[in-house]
């Protein structure tokens, strides 16, 4: 159920969905000052949201500095969260678009910044039976180089809230001690930081998988870009459950 509830809302938080709605009520609409208002509101919002310097400032503004490699801090556990592995149609695993949450993970171990990888991350599709990413990262931080005796990992997790709570288990129980390192995509750090606080796990963050926020302020940003309409869904939907967990809490 919350699959379904959390992919409706994600799908209603995006300025393309609002213009395409528009769009379709003015030729439903037979006023003829209606369709004119729904198609001005519809160029508005377009305007608006493909806007890439508008985005840039809001994800700075969201988001976390980026994080700083002299930091000399030797961490006892990174925190990799889920989301950066699909299944393809025959439900066999490949990195998708957030991989760089692995990448910095793997690079941060290489490095010799953690000592531990915690993977979190069970299946949270609710249409796909033969694919847990928890156990496909393990085999893929295997492949990397990643000994078995530094991966920790869960296979149960379909939410951040669920991350929170058995990674909370897994390193009281190998009795690991901060500092730990949390790595998940930049739009999310702000929520997921949240979320392990609350369960009892203190964390530095390492943004990474950015998808606003990178970029510098150019003259051709003023320029309306289709694709960053895309991209307010992403945080649009990181402030709205952050919101909504704030009033719950």
């Amino acid at each position: 159920m919350h699959y379904y509830i959390s992919s409706i809302i994600s799908f209603f938080l995006n300025p393309l969905v609002w213009i395409i709605s528009l769009i379709i009520l003015s030729l439903l609409t037979k006023s003829s000052n209606l369709k004119k208002k729904f198609l001005v509101w519809a160029l508005c919002i377009f305007l608006v949201f493909s806007n890439l310097w508008l985005i840039t400032a809001y994800a700075r503004w969201w988001q976390p500095k980026q994080y700083d490699e002299k930091d000399q801090t030797k961490y006892s556990c990174a925190l990799l969260l889920g989301g950066f592995a699909s299944p393809d149609y025959n439900e066999k695993g490949y990195f998708n678009g957030a991989s760089d949450r692995f990448i910095q993970a793997v690079r941060q171990y290489k490095m010799g910044k953690v000592k531990y990888i915690l993977v979190n991350g069970g299946n949270g599709k609710v249409m796909v039976e033969n694919f847990n990413e928890g156990e496909w990262t393990k085999s893929e931080l295997s492949i990397m180089g990643v000994p078995d005796s530094a991966i920790l990992y869960e296979d149960q997790s379909t939410n951040t809230a669920q991350n929170a709570m058995n990674a909370k288990k897994i390193m009281d129980s190998a009795k690991l001690k901060p500092p730990y390192l949390l790595i998940t995509s930049a739009h999310h750090i702000p929520r997921a930081t949240l979320l392990f606080s609350k369960a009892g796990i203190q964390t530095t963050p390492l943004p990474c998988s950015y998808v606003a926020g990178n970029e510098a302020y150019t003259f051709t940003g003023i320029i309306p870009q289709p694709d960053v309409l895309m991209r307010w869904g992403f945080y649009f939907k990181e402030a709205f459950a952050y919101v909504v967990y704030r009033i719950k809490n």
